[in-house]
């Protein structure tokens, strides 16, 4: 799986976590654990961006690298 597929199974996972979360009563425990798995989706998608544009990066270095050469 790359970053993007991950990237965009994360989104779709937060978004129906949210949709949920709408629905449950606010305060009741899943209310609650949707709001951690919320959390933790963004946490995810923060993580897998920053490792996207690292990989971005370092491809436009090394290609950068290549035609100097």
């Amino acid at each position: 799986m790359t970053p993007g597929s991950a990237i965009d199974r994360i989104l779709e996972l937060s978004a129906d976590a949210q949709i949920k979360r709408r629905e449950a009563a606010e305060g009741s425990p899943r209310f609650h654990n949707l709001t951690g798995a919320i959390v933790a989706y963004g946490k995810a998608l923060d993580l897998l961006s920053k490792f996207e544009e690292v990989q971005t990066e370092r491809n436009s270095d090394n290609s950068l690298h290549v035609k100097l050469s």
